[in-house]
């Protein structure tokens, strides 16, 4: 026996088996994850505004309709893995090879499950919702999903095993090579919606692929499918649990996208998801602290793990406020100068969706922190009844709204489901509402002192500083 980083005994490992690394601190851990959405975030700007710009309004609601089936089929492909993944590497340090080739079982099971419902859907159905979508974009959509999948877990993986630099880096390359990718192609076959869905695909493989490569020594024999024959059941137990919420969650989230793509024109679509995506860029920071707080809640005890959850919770319905508040302001002035004057219609959108995406920032961190605690039905729950409420605001206000309908149904769904979120984390957590949403005195000190601490850190403070240290105390690892 050894002591692990923690200080606790922990077993010694044999040969070929490589040593977990020590967990960093939460604070390192959102800090890389933002760092790597901020260069992401550029990344993703670039693409919207060649879409906009090359493309037009019509071919970015094809692009939109594409990827939405693309997320559809990665929530049927993944059957769950992704919180399998994550929940198991947090919690069983080492001894991936038996337990995560389960997951890759069940991965390409369900990938060509998807597969499956997509040909279904495109080719024999020939669903409405889906109109506008070409042959040869269907079958990029189809190639798209197993590529999704495979990214998905390499995202997860890093997630469990908070290597959260490696992550970011996989999410920027992510967008690097998209964006490379549908310049590149765009340079040879013209405007066209192929090449933004190439690009996509080049995108996942890419990233997924350099994930893997580095993790090799982790995932020494995750192709014994074998040896991972007792936890088929379980890691499909766990993800199915919260998959169910996932996929009500989703047609909560993007419903919209095939009900407008049913009822109004192409480029209706395409400002409607421009809309969408510059409002959802407030939850940049809230899914930092999610992805953050899912693996630490996993292996902390129960009460220093409240205290923390409370303490995020606080510091992100802050920053979410302040952010929702600057982005209305702003919006009306940078998205005709960015996207082109064509493009106005998304600002009513943007400012209709604030509301709730500011609401559902604290509903991911609050999700994150009960599916740490292995409570993940409670999303699940929920998402089914905002599924239910979204379907009918959506075939209420659409039709007689346009796509500011659209919005406001999708803000109201937001905003149940983060109360909903709320009192269950306020349940399990057995606070009060002050202690979980508004910050404290202590909150703003300790403000201070990292900003001390971090000028130190960047030679720009040469003393020792006791405030800085102070600050930090309240913050525990924070």
């Amino acid at each position: 026996m050894k002591d692990d980083w923690n200080g606790r005994a922990s077993p010694a490992y044999g040969p070929g088996e490589v040593s977990p690394k020590p967990r960093p601190a939460f604070s390192s851990g959102v800090l890389a994850i933002l760092a790597g959405q901020a260069a992401g975030g550029v990344a993703a700007l670039l693409i919207e505004v060649c879409y906009a710009r090359i493309l037009g309004p019509e071919a970015r609601g094809v692009i939109s309709i594409c990827l939405m089936c693309v997320a559809f089929g990665v929530l049927v492909g993944a059957a769950g893995g992704e919180g399998s993944i994550v929940f198991w590497s947090a919690r069983e340090r080492g001894g991936h090879a038996t337990w995560f080739p389960a997951v890759l079982v069940w991965g390409f099971a369900g990938s060509i499950l998807a597969a499956g419902l997509w040909w279904l859907a495109y080719w024999q159905f020939k669903l409405p919702v889906l109109r506008g979508i070409l042959p040869s974009w269907a079958w990029l959509v189809l190639l798209n999903i197993p590529a999704a999948v495979l990214f998905a877990y390499a995202m997860a993986l890093l997630a469990g095993l908070e290597r959260f630099s490696l992550r970011s880096a996989g999410t920027l390359l992510r967008q690097l090579a998209t964006l490379s990718g549908f310049l590149a192609i765009w340079l040879f076959t013209g405007r066209t919606t192929a090449a933004a869905l190439a690009a996509v695909l080049l995108g996942y493989l890419g990233s997924a692929c350099m994930t893997f490569f580095l993790l090799r020594k982790q995932l020494a024999g995750f192709w014994k499918i074998h040896s991972a024959g007792g936890n088929l059941l379980p890691t499909l137990a766990y993800g199915l649990r919260g998959q169910i919420g996932n996929l009500a969650t989703f047609f909560t989230y993007r419903l919209d996208i095939f009900v407008i793509n049913y009822f109004l024109p192409l480029a209706q679509l395409g400002y409607y998801a421009l809309g969408v995506t510059i409002s959802e860029a407030l939850w940049q920071i809230p899914s930092a602290a999610a992805y953050a707080l899912f693996p630490r809640t996993s292996r902390t005890p129960s009460e220093p793990a409240t205290r923390f959850t409370c303490l995020v919770m606080r510091q992100v319905f802050l920053v979410t406020c302040v952010s929702g508040l600057l982005l209305a302001a702003v919006c009306p002035l940078l998205v005709p100068l960015l996207f082109g004057a064509r493009f106005g219609p998304s600002v009513a959108v943007i400012l209709w969706l604030l509301p709730g995406t500011m609401a559902l920032s604290l509903a991911k961190v609050g999700c994150s922190d009960l599916a740490g605690r292995g409570k993940n039905g409670y999303s699940s729950l929920f998402a089914l009844i905002c599924l239910v409420l979204t379907i009918a605001f959506d075939l209420f206000l659409i039709p007689r709204f346009g796509i500011e309908g659209a919005a406001a149904a999708s803000s109201l769904a937001y905003l149940v489901d983060s109360v909903l979120v709320l009192l269950a984390l306020r349940f399990e957590l057995r606070v009060g509402w002050k202690d979980l949403l508004l910050p404290a005195r202590e909150d703003f000190e300790s403000y201070r002192g990292a900003w001390l601490r971090l000028k130190a850190g960047l030679g720009f403070w040469r003393r020792d500083s006791a405030d800085a240290r102070r600050g930090f105390s309240s913050l525990a690892d924070w």
